[in-house]
């Protein structure tokens, strides 16, 4: 975030770990459900794969935002 002040990177890098602190479970519920066999058979197993794949990739986009924000606002000082 290449410009900001201090004060506006510290207000960026708070919102984003927010936002990733909201969304971090935003899956979950889908997941535990999907573990507990809410829908069987194929179509089941490949909503399941998917659902989970989905969570993987939310919470890694998540770590490397928080991350990157992070690094940057280290910068700034």
């Amino acid at each position: 975030m290449p410009g900001l002040d201090r004060e506006a990177m510290q207000a960026a890098m708070s919102r984003i770990q927010k936002l990733s602190d909201d969304n971090w479970w935003a899956l979950h519920a889908s997941c535990t459900l999907m573990e507990a066999q809410a829908w069987v058979g194929p179509s089941g197993n490949r909503f399941g794969d998917a659902v989970h794949k989905n969570q993987q990739e939310l919470r890694a986009m998540l770590v490397k935002a928080v991350t990157m924000a992070q690094d940057e606002l280290a910068k700034a000082k």
